[in-house]
């Protein structure tokens, strides 16, 4: 009998997580009618999944707060909640990488403990999995209520990721189900800053699609994202897909030098037919476009080999607390 493994990555959400849990665990037991799927008009019934074949790992990315006692009340008295606790706060990506080392099923589920993953589309998921389909995306259909911001941003990430790495993630979410093939593939990837979504898409397994609309947070409140820690995740994504930044840098000092060889043609020529060299003004703005230029170039790459370097030094994702040991 297949095993079904729960990856919910959790940060600074004690006040919610203990309900959001109870929620994950019931959707995932029960058999319900699942609307809403790009694939299928009409759902039939879905078999619920059995309890002793059913895990959620709940990973505590370096919470400040009571999160990581409340999923250990929660998994005292649920035997298949599992807590994973990292010894501070190493992101997203680090959570989703532990919660995959640590499955043991032979199809996982990844979702948000926000329950902005609705729950109760993990049965549908499921199904398709039986079905012989390997990754199971669940596809933003309606964002919900996102700011103008937050939606411009979004769209200008994707948009800007399609162009440099040629993959559309537009609608895409971490809310995936993959096989136990999958997994193994996916953490057998030698790279350490990883893109989740990014990789699963880019390794083209048969994949079938279900259409959500995005609802509120559990218990209200805005996102855990900063606009800073946005632009940064953007940036690492982005580079650790693409090389294009490299290459745009390259371009630009080919344009700069055949825009200056014009100008340097030209002021030769005027000097040689005796007319005065002027434009004292012009000369110091260019210099100062070209070395913002420089900088700027430099920047772009400073930062790859700033992730070179962090591949290099070859460092865990991330530490977790030994278990069943309180803090001091």
């Amino acid at each position: 009998m297949p095993m079904v493994s729960l990856i919910v990555p959790v940060y600074n959400e004690h006040a919610t997580i203990a309900h959001s849990l109870r929620t994950i665990l019931a959707a995932a037991d029960s058999g319900m009618r699942v609307a809403d799927t790009r694939r299928f008009a009409e759902q039939p019934q879905v078999r619920p999944i059995e309890g002793d074949r059913l895990e959620l790992i709940a990973v505590d990315d370096g919470s400040g707060d009571a999160s990581a006692e409340e999923i250990r009340r929660a998994a005292a008295s649920d035997n298949r909640i599992r807590l994973l606790s990292f010894t501070r706060n190493f992101g997203k990506e680090a959570a989703i990488q532990a919660g995959l080392v640590h499955s043991r099923g032979d199809a996982v589920i990844v979702l948000d403990c926000d329950l902005q993953h609705p729950p109760n589309l993990i049965p549908h998921m499921v199904r398709l999995w039986r079905e012989g389909w390997l990754v199971v995306d669940a596809v933003k259909q309606q964002r919900g209520n996102e700011s103008l911001a937050a939606r411009l941003y979004a769209n200008a990430f994707y948009a800007l990721f399609q162009r440099l790495a040629g993959l559309d993630l537009r609608g895409h979410s971490d809310f995936k189900l993959l096989d136990r093939t999958v997994v193994d593939a996916y953490l057998a990837f030698p790279e350490r800053g990883r893109f989740f979504r990014g990789l699963i898409h880019w390794s083209c397994y048969p994949s079938a699609q279900i259409a959500f609309s995005v609802p509120d947070r559990a218990g209200g409140g805005g996102s855990q994202w900063s606009r800073i820690r946005l632009l940064r995740y953007a940036i690492d994504n982005i580079t650790s897909f693409s090389s294009m930044p490299l290459r745009i840098v390259s371009l630009l000092g080919l344009f700069t030098l055949g825009v200056g060889g014009i100008i340097g043609a030209i002021s030769l020529i005027q000097k040689f037919n005796g007319q005065a060299i002027g434009g004292f003004t012009t000369v110091i703005l260019l210099l100062v476009l070209i070395g913002g230029a420089i900088l700027s170039a430099l920047g772009i790459i400073g930062h790859y080999l700033a992730r070179l370097y962090d591949e290099v030094k070859a460092r865990p994702g991330c530490v977790i607390k030994p278990l069943n040991r309180e803090q001091p």
